[in-house]
């Protein structure tokens, strides 16, 4: 009785449900994973984007105070150098970033061609040539051409760069919503598999309990009736004992 009780109560525990909550276990820990990911992907677009806008300020300025005449000192020369070289750094800064799903179009790498050409120009001071103007004097208008360019380019970047920053807001909240759908399913059908099972188990022990009890007091029953039997088929006293007065 005892085994076959065990038995049922391991068929009601097996019944698919634990296989399913796996299941649901794996989906849900899969997508939590993921959040990190995307948000570690989102923290570095918005690196490039800030370093994008300061890459295009940086080269407002720098074509503003150099283009204010047709010619350059020396100061100016030097100050546009200097602009030059950390407007090349803040290039180089910017990350190259990539997730599966999304596209930035690999911008910081394009714009890394924008450091190497900045480093193979130097301001001098002497002529600003006027543009368009071929060949050039010195390196003057191709340098102020150039920042020209990385600053359209940079404010270009920026906002493709914030377009993706976006794109990943709505994918963290998208994937925090499957999330937490998943963890409801998975609290919903544990709490009630765990009540259903209980109960089922409950049931069995009480049919088994009430089972053994009856088969207990046939038993019993049964062995007491024995003994009747038994005593009355006993032989009476011998004739002249004291016990016959009972008899």
């Amino acid at each position: 009785m005892i085994k076959r009780l065990n038995k049922e109560i391991a068929e009601i525990a097996d019944d698919g449900t634990e296989r399913r909550i796996a299941e649901l276990q794996k989906k849900r820990d899969g997508l939590v994973a993921l959040i990190p990911k995307i948000q570690e992907y989102q923290f570095g677009l918005n690196t490039n984007a800030n370093r994008f806008l300061e890459i295009q300020e940086a080269a407002e300025t720098a074509v503003t105070n150099a283009t204010g005449d047709t010619t350059m000192t020396a100061e100016e020369a030097a100050a546009l150098n200097t602009a030059k070289d950390e407007i090349a750094e803040n290039i180089r800064n910017l990350l190259n970033l990539y997730y599966p799903g999304f596209d930035d179009g690999q911008l910081a790498l394009r714009m890394g061609q924008d450091a190497e050409s900045l480093d193979a120009l130097t301001a001098v001071a002497g002529t600003i040539d006027a543009e368009g103007t071929s060949p050039t004097t010195n390196d003057n208008r191709p340098l102020i051409d150039l920042l020209g360019e990385i600053q359209s380019r940079a404010s270009t970047f920026q906002s493709s760069t914030n377009t993706l920053v976006d794109a990943t807001n709505e994918m963290i909240i998208d994937t925090q919503k499957r999330a937490f759908d998943l963890e409801a399913d998975l609290t919903q059908l544990t709490a009630v598999e765990i009540a259903r099972k209980t109960e089922e188990i409950e049931e069995l022990k009480l049919k088994h309990a009430n089972l053994l009890k009856a088969i207990s007091v046939s038993f019993e029953v049964s062995s007491g009736l024995g003994d009747v039997l038994a005593n009355g088929t006993q032989p009476p006293p011998e004739k002249g004992s004291i016990l016959n007065l009972f008899i």
